[in-house]
């Protein structure tokens, strides 16, 4: 046999707003001149450095400054304020993956790569599970949206997400912050940077954060509804962190116009068990046996396993067609508090999940007389070790575990230059991932299916991709400008896959026996040519307008289905053909920008990730979206800055196959049709520096957690709202920052999964609850 790898306590009080507050007022004040939100950000979103508002596509910035002003401390704060922007995941929230104008595949899988790209200083992040990362010590981070795939590869139909971090500097600098909070959270972040050397600069950064539980697990072995014994050990509470992070960088100046700057990097988290709760729920099923919908197992009066033909019927072979409880699970199991922070349930420790990343880097550019050549050299591996209770209650059924390794290399060559009435980049780019996957589903000796036996699926994957690209800005005229792009990739891709089912000795480990005959054994080929291109025009009167509109083909690659129970399979990459008009306008002499654009999309062989009863499975299908966003910033007076976001999101995935031979047009998961959000802030200059009051909220309407977007899948329509307040010295060397993050406790749902079929529940997170910090930083 070989193995693969206390109670919420709301710690810091409402004095804190209240005494940061007092402390900056007690003086006279002046109105401050700074503004945040119009902050003049210079980004890298088309391979070269561009000022924001001359860059012809919709992209959002936010410079390291601006996150720290905003208080921003993951990559997923960004996405409140980034219109058409929304958040799916998996693991209760543990990881998160960005879902951009309702372009999202919510393959929890670690062999799945998103078709929203992400990026960290050039390289690029195949893993999803890497995605969900801490912002620490960051130069600024651009969201771009629609197809990227001409500059930035082959899996970036959605847009991408593109981070770059503080860069060595030859002047000593740098910052400790610390941070307490409430759930006994403390977190710290620091960098150091300056001088080695004539030639040389270096920079380290740091971060660690580690929060209490959030859940109070009240189980108990043996206790009623369901005496059988659960996981030995189990039951502690969950919904925590414990995360170590730290970057380094040395940067050589080569002299005679060549640069070489090397980075690494590690991160370390661990968690507890996925932070679901349970939500009882009920299959319907139609005369032939096929779910046609699933509902609340609450508003069953009957208190059916599932209904078929209006009728109740046996869901679990018990011989009883009935609950033991209207309203429970099949086990008469039902949460003790809803969507409160109680939680009963068996396999539950607060150090269960592990996720390490670490990588090196390399990055040489040699400027030429007529064009820079840029080399980046980027290897990353990312490991993973996930358990939780597919039920989320206290009976003893099944666990889903995962055990991933995923290691990357990949190489950019490329060539940027200009002549008199053109910009241009070509270049050339290698990707290599090999990644070894396991997940499976293990039951105790007192469980029902699989009993003290475990079944597993194992996947080796490897991916070869090669691609060419180039693209120009070509000047028709003064004010006209064309702009052409064209990626060619080859893309090979092999799965050996196995079936595997031995004995269970340990809930928490990941068994396999090596000399048991797998119960299903396949080698499959996924080789594809796809291209991607760019036709656009852009139309520049003067230097506050920019209009543009054109069509571009983005594609994401092709790859496997490994799903539980061995079903491998393959499926196609996707094509979407994208038209998109926008305008950035600066308004009001420079004190406020508007952004806004309009686009369709239509698809071909969209990837549809459909979840059912403990597994997922992408489809083939046709689809097309119609959206329109906009983004405001104001600076009206010197003390005041707004920001302003909406989208409209019109997702369609058409004639997707909900049950056998049903077929309906749906919308993707986690794609609401509206959002909002707000932002204001006042910053008053006082004699002991200056302090800046800060609300904001956001708001989407309802979506689905399911793309087959029954009854017991939707995720309710819901506000946020935070408040923070800023004191800091007249130097900039000090700075003190209160906040309630979740101002109104909103109890919202997150992230959800369908196991009705063998359980009669649903796996759901929420929104963290109201929370209290302070923040102190000191720069040098």
């Amino acid at each position: 046999m070989t193995k693969y790898h206390e109670k919420p306590k709301h710690k810091m009080s409402k004095t804190l707003c209240a005494a940061a507050i007092g402390l900056a007022l007690h003086s006279s004040y002046t109105l401050a001149a700074d503004s945040v939100v119009l902050e003049k950000i210079t980004v890298t979103s088309q391979k070269r450095e561009q000022y924001i508002n001359d860059v012809s596509i919709a992209v959002t910035a936010f410079s390291g400054e601006q996150m720290d002003a905003l208080g921003f401390e993951s990559s997923t704060d960004l996405i409140a304020f980034t219109p058409g922007v929304s958040l799916a995941g998996d693991i209760g929230g543990q990881r998160a993956i960005f879902n951009i104008r309702g372009v999202v595949q919510n393959d929890y899988a670690d062999i799945a790569e998103a078709p929203v790209a992400v990026y960290v200083d050039g390289g690029y992040l195949a893993s999803t599970q890497a995605q969900t990362f801490g912002l620490f010590d960051i130069s600024r981070v651009e969201i771009l949206k629609g197809p990227q795939g001409t500059l930035f590869g082959r899996n970036a139909t959605g847009g991408m997400v593109n981070t770059i971090t503080a860069k060595p500097t030859e002047e000593t600098e740098g910052y400790a912050e610390v941070t307490f909070a409430s759930f006994e959270q403390k977190r710290f972040e620091g960098a150091f940077s300056g001088s080695l050397n004539e030639n040389v600069t270096g920079r380290i950064s740091v971060m660690a954060n580690k929060m209490g539980n959030i859940l109070e697990n009240i189980y108990e072995d043996g206790a009623e509804p369901d005496t059988r014994a659960g996981t030995e050990g189990g039951g502690e509470d969950g919904y925590n962190d414990d995360t170590k992070a730290v970057r380094g960088q040395l940067n050589f100046d080569l002299g005679n116009n060549a640069n070489l700057l090397l980075s690494a990097n590690w991160a370390d988290s661990t968690k507890s068990e996925g932070p679901y709760q349970v939500i009882n729920t009920t299959e319907v099923k139609d005369a032939a046996g096929n779910v046609v919908d699933v509902i609340y197992a609450a508003d069953d009066p009957l208190g059916c396993d599932a209904i078929q033909a209006g009728v109740c019927v046996d869901g679990n072979f018990n011989g009883d067609p009935y609950r033991p409880v209207q309203g429970g699970d099949f086990n008469g199991n039902i949460d003790p508090d809803g969507s409160g922070e109680l939680v009963n349930k068996d396999f539950a420790f607060d150090d269960q999940n592990k996720i390490e990343s670490k990588g090196l880097a390399a990055t040489y550019d040699y400027e030429f007389d007529a064009f820079t050549f840029t080399s980046v050299t980027d290897w990353k591996n990312f490991t993973r070790v996930i358990g939780l209770d597919s039920d989320q209650t206290a009976s003893p059924e099944l666990i889903f575990q995962s055990d991933g390794d995923i290691t990357q290399f990949s190489e950019e060559l490329r060539l940027n230059g200009s002549t008199m009435n053109m910009k241009w980049v070509a270049g050339f780019y290698y990707l290599n991932i090999d990644t070894e996957y396991l997940q499976g589903l293990a039951a105790s000796p007192t469980g029902g299916y699989l009993a003290g036996e475990e079944q597993n699926t194992l996947a080796d994957i490897t991916t070869d991709s090669y691609s060419v690209f180039g693209q120009i800005d070509y000047d028709l005229d003064d004010d006209l400008v064309l702009v052409a792009g064209l990626r060619l990739v080859q893309e090979n891709k092999s799965l050996d896959g196995q079936l595997v089912q031995n004995a269970n000795l340990d809930d928490r480990v990941i068994e396999v026996d090596d000399t048991a005959t797998p119960l299903v054994d396949v080698a499959l080929e996924n080789d594809k040519f796809m291209w991607s291109a760019k036709l656009q025009l852009d139309y520049k009167p003067n230097e506050d307008t920019l209009l543009y509109a054109g069509v571009n083909r983005g594609v994401k690659a092709g790859n496997f289905n490994a799903p539980l129970g061995g079903a491998f399979s393959t499926y196609d990459p996707e094509v979407l053909l994208a038209y998109e008009a926008g305008a950035k306008l600066t308004l009001m002499d420079g004190k406020a920008q508007l952004n806004s654009s309009v686009f369709y999309y239509d698809y071909e062989d969209y990837q549809s990730f459909s979840w059912v009863n403990n597994a997922g499975v992408v489809f083939n299908e046709q689809a097309h979206f119609t959206g329109a966003e906009v983004e405001i910033l104001l600076n009206p007076v010197d003390a005041l800055d707004i920001m302003l976001g909406a989208s409209y999101t019109d997702a369609v995935v058409e004639d997707l196959e909900v049950a056998s031979g049903i077929f309906v047009d749906t919308t993707p998961p986690y794609t609401p049709e509206w959002q909002g959000s707000a932002l204001i802030r006042y910053t008053w200059s006082l004699d002991s520096g200056s302090i800046a009051a800060q609300a904001s909220g956001s708001y989407q309407s309802e979506s689905f957690h399911n793309a087959r977007n029954f009854t017991a899948h939707t995720i309710e329509s819901h506000f946020k709202a935070d408040a923070r307040v800023t004191w800091e010295d007249t130097q900039g060397l000090w700075s003190v920052a209160a906040y309630v993050n979740n101002l109104t406790d909103s109890d919202h749902e997150i992230i959800g999964f369908d196991v009705s079929g063998f359980y009669g529940t649903t796996q759901m997170s929420y929104a963290k609850p109201r929370t209290y910090g302070i923040t102190v930083r000191r720069n040098f």
